[in-house]
Protein backbone atom coordinates (compact mmCIF):
# COMPACT_ATOMS: atom_id res chain seq x y z
CA UNK A 1 0.00 0.00 0.00
CA UNK A 2 2.84 2.40 0.76
CA UNK A 3 3.87 3.02 -2.84
CA UNK A 4 3.47 6.09 -5.02
CA UNK A 5 0.89 4.24 -7.16
CA UNK A 6 -1.46 3.96 -4.18
CA UNK A 7 -0.53 6.98 -2.05
CA UNK A 8 -1.38 9.37 -4.90
CA UNK A 9 -4.97 8.24 -4.34
CA UNK A 10 -4.97 7.77 -0.56
CA UNK A 11 -3.25 11.10 0.21
CA UNK A 12 -5.83 12.99 -1.86
CA UNK A 13 -8.62 10.92 -0.26
CA UNK A 14 -7.48 11.87 3.26
CA UNK A 15 -7.34 15.54 2.27
CA UNK A 16 -11.01 15.30 1.25
CA UNK A 17 -12.11 13.51 4.41
CA UNK A 18 -12.57 10.17 2.65
CA UNK A 19 -11.87 7.25 4.97
CA UNK A 20 -9.52 4.48 3.86
CA UNK A 21 -9.81 0.86 4.90
CA UNK A 22 -6.84 -1.35 4.03
CA UNK A 23 -7.82 -4.91 3.23
CA UNK A 24 -4.27 -6.18 2.69
CA UNK A 25 -1.13 -4.09 3.37
CA UNK A 26 0.85 -5.97 0.69
CA UNK A 27 -1.71 -6.01 -2.13
CA UNK A 28 -3.03 -2.55 -3.11
CA UNK A 29 -6.65 -3.45 -2.33
CA UNK A 30 -8.44 -0.90 -0.17
CA UNK A 31 -11.85 0.59 0.49
CA UNK A 32 -12.77 4.26 0.24
CA UNK A 33 -15.74 5.45 2.35
CA UNK A 34 -17.60 8.75 2.43
CA UNK A 35 -21.16 9.86 3.14
CA UNK A 36 -22.46 6.37 3.77
CA UNK A 37 -21.04 4.97 0.51
CA UNK A 38 -18.02 2.75 0.00
CA UNK A 39 -16.00 1.74 -3.07
CA UNK A 40 -13.50 -1.13 -3.16
CA UNK A 41 -10.33 -0.38 -5.18
CA UNK A 42 -7.33 -2.19 -6.61
CA UNK A 43 -5.01 0.59 -7.74
CA UNK A 44 -7.45 2.65 -9.88
CA UNK A 45 -9.69 -0.34 -10.63
CA UNK A 46 -12.96 -0.23 -8.70
CA UNK A 47 -15.87 -2.57 -8.16
CA UNK A 48 -17.81 -0.34 -10.59
CA UNK A 49 -16.28 -2.48 -13.37
CA UNK A 50 -17.83 -5.87 -14.03
CA UNK A 51 -15.71 -9.01 -13.69
CA UNK A 52 -16.22 -10.11 -17.30
CA UNK A 53 -15.34 -6.67 -18.66
CA UNK A 54 -12.19 -6.47 -16.54
CA UNK A 55 -11.12 -9.98 -17.56
CA UNK A 56 -11.52 -9.10 -21.23
CA UNK A 57 -9.68 -5.77 -20.96
CA UNK A 58 -6.68 -6.98 -18.97
CA UNK A 59 -6.17 -10.15 -21.03
CA UNK A 60 -3.94 -9.06 -23.93
CA UNK A 61 -5.33 -11.67 -26.34
CA UNK A 62 -8.98 -10.93 -25.55
CA UNK A 63 -8.43 -7.18 -25.64
CA UNK A 64 -6.74 -7.41 -29.04
CA UNK A 65 -9.56 -9.59 -30.38
CA UNK A 66 -12.29 -7.27 -29.05
CA UNK A 67 -10.63 -4.12 -30.40
CA UNK A 68 -9.99 -5.70 -33.81
CA UNK A 69 -13.61 -6.86 -34.13
CA UNK A 70 -14.77 -3.36 -33.16
CA UNK A 71 -12.69 -1.82 -35.96
CA UNK A 72 -9.81 -0.37 -33.91
CA UNK A 73 -6.23 -0.56 -35.23
CA UNK A 74 -4.19 -3.25 -33.43
CA UNK A 75 -1.04 -5.27 -34.17
CA UNK A 76 -1.33 -8.72 -35.70
CA UNK A 77 -1.31 -11.26 -32.87
CA UNK A 78 -1.65 -15.01 -32.23
CA UNK A 79 -1.62 -17.28 -29.20
CA UNK A 80 1.38 -19.58 -28.82
CA UNK A 81 0.30 -23.16 -29.49
CA UNK A 82 3.44 -24.91 -30.71
CA UNK A 83 6.89 -24.06 -31.99
CA UNK A 84 6.25 -24.71 -35.72
CA UNK A 85 3.30 -22.29 -35.71
CA UNK A 86 5.38 -19.75 -33.78
CA UNK A 87 8.18 -20.04 -36.33
CA UNK A 88 5.70 -19.42 -39.15
CA UNK A 89 4.45 -16.27 -37.40
CA UNK A 90 8.06 -15.11 -36.98
CA UNK A 91 8.81 -15.70 -40.67
CA UNK A 92 5.71 -13.74 -41.65
CA UNK A 93 6.59 -10.66 -39.59
CA UNK A 94 10.39 -11.06 -39.28
CA UNK A 95 10.40 -9.17 -35.96
CA UNK A 96 7.95 -10.02 -33.17
CA UNK A 97 7.17 -9.55 -29.49
CA UNK A 98 6.65 -12.50 -27.14
CA UNK A 99 4.82 -11.84 -23.88
CA UNK A 100 2.63 -13.40 -21.19
CA UNK A 101 -1.05 -12.76 -21.67
CA UNK A 102 -1.96 -10.99 -18.42
CA UNK A 103 1.26 -9.66 -16.84
CA UNK A 104 2.10 -5.98 -16.38
CA UNK A 105 5.19 -3.78 -16.13
CA UNK A 106 7.10 -5.59 -18.86
CA UNK A 107 7.38 -8.86 -16.90
CA UNK A 108 8.25 -11.78 -19.14
CA UNK A 109 8.24 -9.63 -22.29
CA UNK A 110 10.82 -10.07 -25.08
CA UNK A 111 10.81 -7.50 -27.87
CA UNK A 112 12.47 -7.45 -31.30
CA UNK A 113 12.70 -11.24 -31.46
CA UNK A 114 14.29 -12.04 -34.84
CA UNK A 115 15.68 -15.59 -34.79
CA UNK A 116 14.38 -19.03 -33.88
CA UNK A 117 16.95 -19.21 -31.08
CA UNK A 118 15.67 -15.94 -29.62
CA UNK A 119 12.09 -17.15 -30.12
CA UNK A 120 12.66 -20.32 -28.08
CA UNK A 121 14.35 -18.36 -25.28
CA UNK A 122 11.54 -15.76 -25.27
CA UNK A 123 8.86 -18.44 -25.00
CA UNK A 124 10.66 -20.09 -22.07
CA UNK A 125 11.01 -16.72 -20.37
CA UNK A 126 7.34 -15.82 -20.80
CA UNK A 127 6.20 -19.25 -19.58
CA UNK A 128 7.93 -18.63 -16.26
CA UNK A 129 5.17 -16.11 -15.55
CA UNK A 130 2.10 -17.90 -16.91
CA UNK A 131 0.97 -20.63 -19.28
CA UNK A 132 -0.83 -18.49 -21.88
CA UNK A 133 1.65 -16.74 -24.19
CA UNK A 134 1.01 -14.47 -27.15
CA UNK A 135 3.12 -13.59 -30.18
CA UNK A 136 2.68 -10.13 -31.62
CA UNK A 137 3.86 -8.16 -34.61
CA UNK A 138 6.67 -5.86 -33.44
CA UNK A 139 5.95 -2.24 -34.33
CA UNK A 140 8.27 0.73 -34.12
CA UNK A 141 7.03 4.03 -32.79
CA UNK A 142 6.60 6.39 -29.88
CA UNK A 143 4.89 4.89 -26.83
CA UNK A 144 1.88 6.88 -25.56
CA UNK A 145 -0.63 6.19 -22.80
CA UNK A 146 -3.91 8.13 -22.75
CA UNK A 147 -5.73 8.09 -19.41
CA UNK A 148 -9.49 8.40 -19.03
CA UNK A 149 -11.54 8.90 -15.87
CA UNK A 150 -15.34 8.68 -15.94
CA UNK A 151 -14.97 8.22 -19.72
CA UNK A 152 -13.31 11.66 -20.00
CA UNK A 153 -9.77 12.28 -21.25
CA UNK A 154 -7.62 13.38 -18.31
CA UNK A 155 -3.94 12.97 -19.19
CA UNK A 156 -1.48 11.71 -21.77
CA UNK A 157 2.05 10.54 -21.15
CA UNK A 158 4.85 9.58 -23.49
CA UNK A 159 7.03 6.77 -22.24
CA UNK A 160 10.66 6.58 -23.32
CA UNK A 161 13.14 3.69 -22.97
CA UNK A 162 15.62 3.60 -20.10
CA UNK A 163 18.86 5.53 -20.59
CA UNK A 164 22.09 6.21 -18.71
CA UNK A 165 24.66 9.00 -19.09
CA UNK A 166 28.23 8.04 -19.96
CA UNK A 167 31.27 9.39 -18.12
CA UNK A 168 34.03 8.10 -20.40
CA UNK A 169 35.28 5.64 -17.75
CA UNK A 170 32.60 3.21 -16.64
CA UNK A 171 30.92 0.38 -18.55
CA UNK A 172 27.19 0.25 -19.16
CA UNK A 173 26.90 -2.46 -16.50
CA UNK A 174 28.45 -0.14 -13.90
CA UNK A 175 26.42 2.88 -15.08
CA UNK A 176 23.14 0.93 -14.90
CA UNK A 177 23.98 -0.43 -11.43
CA UNK A 178 24.82 3.07 -10.16
CA UNK A 179 21.66 4.54 -11.65
CA UNK A 180 19.59 1.79 -9.97
CA UNK A 181 21.20 2.45 -6.57
CA UNK A 182 20.32 6.14 -6.87
CA UNK A 183 16.74 5.46 -7.99
CA UNK A 184 15.85 2.59 -5.63
CA UNK A 185 15.22 4.77 -2.51
CA UNK A 186 12.83 7.00 -4.51
CA UNK A 187 10.95 4.23 -6.30
CA UNK A 188 12.15 0.60 -6.10
CA UNK A 189 9.95 -0.36 -9.05
CA UNK A 190 11.69 2.12 -11.39
CA UNK A 191 14.77 -0.03 -11.98
CA UNK A 192 16.61 -1.09 -15.15
CA UNK A 193 16.84 -4.90 -14.92
CA UNK A 194 20.34 -6.35 -15.04
CA UNK A 195 19.00 -9.40 -16.86
CA UNK A 196 19.30 -11.36 -20.08
CA UNK A 197 16.62 -9.24 -21.80
CA UNK A 198 18.58 -6.04 -21.18
CA UNK A 199 21.70 -7.81 -22.45
CA UNK A 200 19.85 -8.88 -25.60
CA UNK A 201 18.49 -5.35 -26.06
CA UNK A 202 22.00 -3.93 -25.76
CA UNK A 203 23.21 -6.23 -28.55
CA UNK A 204 20.27 -5.15 -30.73
CA UNK A 205 21.30 -1.53 -30.12
CA UNK A 206 24.90 -2.29 -31.12
CA UNK A 207 26.17 -2.23 -27.53
CA UNK A 208 27.24 -4.64 -24.79
CA UNK A 209 27.53 -4.71 -21.01
CA UNK A 210 31.18 -3.68 -21.38
CA UNK A 211 30.61 -0.68 -23.67
CA UNK A 212 32.09 2.52 -22.21
CA UNK A 213 30.07 5.52 -23.48
CA UNK A 214 31.79 8.89 -23.94
CA UNK A 215 31.35 11.48 -21.20
CA UNK A 216 28.00 13.24 -21.33
CA UNK A 217 26.43 10.94 -23.93
CA UNK A 218 22.94 9.65 -23.18
CA UNK A 219 22.70 5.97 -24.09
CA UNK A 220 19.49 3.97 -24.55
CA UNK A 221 19.83 0.58 -22.85
CA UNK A 222 16.35 -0.98 -23.29
CA UNK A 223 14.05 -1.40 -26.28
CA UNK A 224 10.88 -1.29 -24.17
CA UNK A 225 9.55 1.96 -22.70
CA UNK A 226 7.97 0.60 -19.51
CA UNK A 227 8.38 2.77 -16.41
CA UNK A 228 8.87 -0.46 -14.45
CA UNK A 229 11.96 -1.32 -16.51
CA UNK A 230 13.55 2.06 -15.93
CA UNK A 231 11.86 4.10 -18.65
CA UNK A 232 11.05 7.78 -18.27
CA UNK A 233 7.73 9.63 -18.60
CA UNK A 234 6.89 12.98 -20.18
CA UNK A 235 3.54 14.70 -19.76
CA UNK A 236 2.05 15.44 -23.21
CA UNK A 237 -1.59 16.10 -22.31
CA UNK A 238 -1.71 19.44 -24.11
CA UNK A 239 0.21 18.37 -27.21
CA UNK A 240 -1.02 14.85 -27.94
CA UNK A 241 -2.85 14.36 -31.24
CA UNK A 242 -6.56 15.15 -31.00
CA UNK A 243 -7.15 12.33 -33.48
CA UNK A 244 -5.54 9.93 -31.01
CA UNK A 245 -7.68 11.27 -28.17
CA UNK A 246 -10.87 10.89 -30.22
CA UNK A 247 -10.10 7.30 -31.17
CA UNK A 248 -9.14 6.42 -27.59
CA UNK A 249 -12.41 7.94 -26.34
CA UNK A 250 -14.36 5.70 -28.72
CA UNK A 251 -12.41 2.68 -27.48
CA UNK A 252 -13.16 3.52 -23.84
CA UNK A 253 -16.87 3.77 -24.62
CA UNK A 254 -16.82 0.49 -26.54
CA UNK A 255 -15.04 -1.25 -23.67
CA UNK A 256 -17.31 0.37 -21.05
CA UNK A 257 -14.45 0.80 -18.57
CA UNK A 258 -14.71 4.28 -16.99
CA UNK A 259 -11.13 4.44 -15.64
CA UNK A 260 -8.46 3.07 -17.96
CA UNK A 261 -5.19 3.66 -19.74
CA UNK A 262 -5.07 3.12 -23.51
CA UNK A 263 -1.56 2.39 -24.81
CA UNK A 264 -0.55 3.32 -28.37
CA UNK A 265 2.51 2.99 -30.56
CA UNK A 266 2.65 5.95 -32.95
CA UNK A 267 4.85 6.18 -36.04
CA UNK A 268 5.71 9.85 -35.85
CA UNK A 269 6.82 9.96 -39.50
CA UNK A 270 3.59 8.61 -40.98
CA UNK A 271 1.18 9.35 -38.13
CA UNK A 272 0.01 5.72 -38.23
CA UNK A 273 -0.83 4.21 -34.83
CA UNK A 274 -1.96 1.00 -33.18
CA UNK A 275 -3.53 0.24 -29.79
CA UNK A 276 -1.08 -2.20 -28.20
CA UNK A 277 -2.48 -2.74 -24.69
CA UNK A 278 -5.14 -1.69 -22.18
CA UNK A 279 -4.70 -0.95 -18.48
CA UNK A 280 -8.05 -1.29 -16.69
CA UNK A 281 -6.30 -1.68 -13.30
CA UNK A 282 -4.32 1.49 -13.86
CA UNK A 283 -1.40 2.09 -11.50
CA UNK A 284 -1.06 5.87 -11.41
CA UNK A 285 2.60 6.75 -11.97
CA UNK A 286 4.44 10.05 -11.54
CA UNK A 287 4.24 12.68 -12.91
CA UNK A 288 0.55 12.41 -13.89
CA UNK A 289 -0.46 10.94 -10.52
CA UNK A 290 -1.78 14.01 -8.71
CA UNK A 291 -4.01 15.20 -11.55
CA UNK A 292 -5.40 11.73 -12.25
CA UNK A 293 -6.01 11.01 -8.55
CA UNK A 294 -8.05 14.21 -8.19
CA UNK A 295 -10.25 13.36 -11.15
CA UNK A 296 -10.55 9.77 -9.93
CA UNK A 297 -11.92 10.90 -6.57
CA UNK A 298 -14.15 13.53 -8.24
CA UNK A 299 -15.66 10.60 -10.16
CA UNK A 300 -16.11 8.33 -7.14
CA UNK A 301 -17.19 11.00 -4.63
CA UNK A 302 -18.28 14.14 -6.52
CA UNK A 303 -19.51 15.77 -3.31
CA UNK A 304 -15.85 16.09 -2.21
CA UNK A 305 -14.63 17.80 -5.40
CA UNK A 306 -14.80 21.34 -3.98
CA UNK A 307 -12.65 20.54 -0.95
Amino acid sequence: MNTVYTTTITNEARRRGIRIGVIDPVTPIFTLRHGGRSVRCYNALTDHVGAVTFHMAQNKRLANTFLKQAGFPVPDQVSFTDLPAAERFLRRHRVIVVKPCTQWGGRGVSVAVRTVTELKAAIRKAQRFEEEIILEQCLRGADYRLIFVDFNFVAAIRRRPATVIGNGRDTLRVLISRRNREERPRDPSHIIPLDAETGRNLVALGLSWETVPPAGREVQVRLTSNYHTGGSIDMVTDSVSRKLVALARRAVRALNVPVIGIDFLVDEKTGRFRIIELSPDLAISPPEGEAVAKRFLDYLFPETAAR
